[in-house]
């Protein structure tokens, strides 16, 4: 292990903050770790902790069993006997559950157990899944799409929604918000309608452009606007039974569901009668519910999971993961990255990719700057060869960070993030090393997400970033490249031509030849830093058998596959 790795981990040794003590979004800002630390000796002791990071290496990853107890899997009781009931947890919260104005990421996993979209699509694929429409095409211009939804579509309380639903949804929402991919959106009858895409249609697109829009009835909504924030009424297969904002929401069963959830992609599918979702902060708090089968599942980091694994008290799952960890550099108009390679290439040198890793997840992640992985639609593995990628090198950082015009203690870099990882904690020391000061702001859900937005108001300079591909890597590519979303700030990159003219040229050919252009313009470019890939962990009840990720971070409670014998009731 390289000296410079030694002083990082072990700095992180005496802070503590290698032990579990924090969850996955806890809000803790993390301390400085600039100064240099004193190596621990190694002991004896240090054996059982290294005997759990193997574990955690050589656990299999999850797969989906031939699902098992009645109904193909499903243990739902139905509305007059005990009802099975499983319990979720998360370290994000959320405000609100009205379809116009639920936000983070949280919010947006909860909304799809009791509202439904027009498209989704299957984890790890591409192609578009019709949930409230039937049938649709696109025409020549491959921008224009008519599509049709079912005419049997009702809401819980039974409102029949119709095409005009939808307009409405659109236009309702756009009044206060932006839908970046599409430029309209009407009815043409009872159940069809047209949409036009910013961009010409490519496998998936429907499904992202048209995420926000949703089956609600208008005349239910207008009627009490007031009452969608904590009870809902969607075409979903729950409805909301209980609410408290930032705290937690309950949904059940409406047993009278429109469609055929057989249709479903399997991670939408409803598996237990009720679910609730709790917002936990503290990892001993999450440990001891799980422990006490108060929760039966939450999404866990590696440090915990090793912890879980230890105790011998909480089973513990691993999934793998298409979620590269990365900073975006704030490369908007005025700001400090703007026009500058070089401070960029700094940044990028200055990184320990190996401890960065190690300290995030135990280990068990890949310290590889690549973006994405191998089981993504796209990828190439000959982007991880040395050489093609940045690579930790602290005398070059120095060089760059001349060249960029700097010397050691002019620069500082603001960070944001929504995760109070162990990351933060070496990036912070490796870029202290080569004289710049980074500041670590830890945000809730809501304050990160409103500055995420806001790149281009220059009130920071780094953000942490976890992207979804969604099972197809020119999904990633679209999202930092697309120059159209610069004046939001959705997108941190500069407003480069010749990058976007890249990224649309791939998703429309889609040959190894031009995706690799793409990917290899953006570590030339350096408006991203990928700083690890890691598996997924969930800690859950042991009678869990296994479930569906929602592409990568989230386990659907309502879709896992359980044992026969399950035997967790809801009690009101």
């Amino acid at each position: 292990m390289k000296k410079s790795l030694r002083k990082v981990l072990a700095g992180l040794l005496a802070a503590g903050l290698l032990a579990g003590c924090s969850g996955n979004g806890g809000s803790t800002p993390a301390p400085s770790a600039a100064s240099e630390t004193k190596e621990p000796e190694q002991t004896q002791e240090a054996a059982p902790a290294e005997d759990a990071i193997a574990t955690l290496k050589n656990m299999p990853t999850s797969t989906l069993p031939a699902p098992k107890g009645s109904k193909k899997g499903n243990v739902t009781m139905g509305p007059d006997s005990d009802k099975k009931t499983m319990v979720a947890s998360g370290a994000m919260t959320f405000e609100t559950l009205d379809p116009f104005f639920v936000n983070g990421i949280e919010g947006r996993r909860i909304s799809s157990v009791y509202m439904e979209n027009m498209w989704t699509t299957a984890v790890g694929e591409p192609q578009e899944i019709g949930i409230l429409v039937k049938e649709w095409s696109v025409e020549e211009d491959d921008v224009t799409v008519d599509w049709e939804i079912y005419d049997n579509i009702y809401d819980h309380e039974g409102n029949h929604i119709t095409a005009a639903d939808l307009e409405w949804f659109y236009n309702k929402y756009i009044e206060n918000r932006t839908m970046a991919n599409l430029t309209g959106f009407k009815a043409t009858g009872e159940y069809t309608g047209q949409l036009t895409l910013k961009l010409p249609y490519y496998p998936g697109f429907l499904a992202n452009a048209t995420g926000s829009i949703y089956g609600i009835s208008q005349a239910e909504y207008e009627k009490n606007p007031e009452r969608f924030r904590s009870d809902p009424v969607g075409t979903g297969l729950y409805h909301c039974i209980d609410f408290k904002s930032g705290a937690t929401a309950t949904f059940m069963q409406t047993y009278n569901y429109w469609g055929d959830q057989e249709r479903l992609p399997g991670h939408l599918k409803a598996n237990v009668d009720v679910v609730r979702y709790d917002v936990i902060l503290e990892q001993q708090q999450i440990q001891t519910a799980l422990e006490t089968n108060t929760i039966q599942v939450y999404d866990i980091n590696a440090s915990t999971a090793e912890d879980f694994i230890n105790s011998g008290k909480v089973k513990v799952l691993k999934y793998p993961c298409s979620w590269p960890v990365m900073l975006t550099l704030n490369c908007a108009p005025g700001s400090i990255f703007e026009n500058n390679i070089a401070l960029r290439r700094c940044v990028a040198a200055a990184l320990d990719y190996e401890a960065i890793a190690l300290a995030s997840t135990k280990g068990t992640g890949a310290g590889m700057p690549t973006f994405g992985y191998d089981g993504l639609v796209g990828y190439n593995t000959e982007w991880e060869k040395p050489g093609n990628h940045p690579e930790h090198d602290v005398e070059k950082a120095k060089e760059y960070l001349k060249e960029a015009g700097y010397e050691p203690g002019q620069v500082k870099l603001r960070f944001i993030t929504n995760q109070n990882s162990e990351a933060n904690i070496v990036i912070q020391a490796c870029l202290a090393e080569v004289g710049i000061d980074f500041e670590i702001n830890v945000m809730d859900e809501v304050q990160y997400l409103d500055a995420r937005f806001a790149a281009v108001q220059n009130e920071w300079e780094v953000c942490g970033y976890a992207m979804s591909p969604n099972g197809f890597l020119m999904n990633g590519f679209y999202m930092i490249c697309d120059i159209t979303r610069l004046p939001t700030g959705a997108v941190y990159g500069g407003k480069d031509q010749e990058l976007h003219d890249l990224m649309i040229d791939a998703l429309y050919d889609q040959t190894q030849e031009k995706i690799d252009k793409v990917y290899y313009a953006l570590q030339d470019k350096l408006y991203y830093i990928s700083e690890y890939q890691y598996n997924n962990w969930v800690g859950c009840y042991d009678k869990i058998e296994a479930g569906y990720p929602e592409t990568g971070f989230k386990l659907f409670p309502q879709s896992c596959i359980f044992a026969d014998d399950y035997d967790v009731f809801y009690n009101g």
